[in-house]
């Protein structure tokens, strides 16, 4: 049996599945193209969402979150023994705290072993000691490291802990 062709009837038979295969090889090569930019931005980007909210940051930053009056910008420091981003002053429900921030994970970690052993030596009779610190951050009570501030500060930011600084021997 012979198959009569018209020549004056387009061949849309043998051309339509040959138009969606390309479109969906197109559609495909686009998604992959897309799939490959999004997994290569993913890792910034979940860093940037994750980041924490005061590392890298200026101590005003906390001071204006803390809701504090007064905020003082403290002069640098010799960074021999810890480093840290900034610090300052402000006052918190008639307490006066200082506020310290860092860039990196590792200069918070020394400064709160600086706090940890330090504090017990120059004041050994306190007790229950207390600073809050959450990532990038520090804050203290300038005079007797209170817990009730250190909690307060927690409260206040929303995140981070309290810590409370082993006692010292009193000789």
């Amino acid at each position: 049996m012979a198959t009569i062709i018209d020549l004056d009837q387009p061949a849309t038979e043998s051309v339509a599945p040959q138009r969606k295969r390309a479109r969906l090889v197109l559609g495909a090569v686009a998604l992959a193209a897309a799939a490959g930019v999004a997994g290569w931005q993913a890792p910034n980007a979940v860093a940037a969402i994750t980041k924490p909210t005061y590392l890298g940051e200026d101590a005003a930053k906390v001071a204006t979150a803390l809701a504090c009056d007064g905020y003082t910008k403290a002069g640098r420091h010799d960074e021999t023994v810890y480093k840290y981003r900034d610090q300052g002053t402000c006052t918190i429900n008639g307490t006066v705290v200082t506020i310290t921030t860092f860039d990196a994970a590792a200069d918070q970690r020394t400064f709160e072993a600086v706090m940890q052993t330090v504090i017990p030596v120059l004041h050994p009779t306190w007790k229950g000691a207390s600073y809050a610190a959450g990532e990038g951050w520090n804050v203290a009570d300038a005079r007797n490291l209170t817990p009730e501030i250190a909690t307060l500060v927690v409260q206040r930011l929303g995140e981070g802990a309290t810590h409370v600084i082993p006692a010292g021997a009193a000789s």
